[in-house]
């Protein structure tokens, strides 16, 4: 893989799929299964996450991190953790099917008029906010690729 292009919007994840090839990661999931999370992760904010945290948390701690994501440019967040709720990933799906499924997926968020599920963490985001932290999001995942 060439070195990961900055990705600031589901646009440019779009832009960077199509050159995509699988490869190895140095540590955690195939990246068929990378794609699957994200793809999930992106299809929650649409129509709404399995399991929330807290309240409180959602309305104090989430808030605070999802500032900082935004305001950095990037993310760095367990690599290998499942989202709560979420069905397992395994086993991967075919490399060409996860690409696939995570480009369904930001079709879907694109045209997706809204209102926005809340985050699992995060709480209320707005389609902009959500747009950036989804491209983080796979940014973060995708480096562990050598990227």
């Amino acid at each position: 893989m060439d070195r990961l292009p900055p990705l600031r919007s589901l646009k440019d994840v779009k832009t960077f799929l199509g050159g995509l090839v699988p490869t190895a990661p140095h540590t955690g999931w195939p990246l068929p299964e990378v794609l699957t999370h994200c793809a999930q992760s992106i299809e929650y904010s649409v129509r709404g996450y399995p399991v929330l945290r807290s309240g409180l948390f959602r309305a104090t701690i989430g808030p605070l991190v999802k500032r900082r994501f935004l305001a950095k440019g990037a993310m760095s967040h367990d690599l290998t953790a499942p989202i709560a709720g979420a069905p397992a990933l395994e086993p991967a799906p075919p490399f060409p099917e996860a690409v696939a499924r995570l480009r369904q997926a930001i079709e879907t968020f694109e045209a997706h008029p809204g209102p926005f599920a809340p985050h699992l963490a995060y709480g209320p985001c707005t389609k902009d906010e959500y747009d950036v932290l989804h491209a983080l999001h796979v940014a973060d995942h995708l480096r562990v690729f050598g990227a």
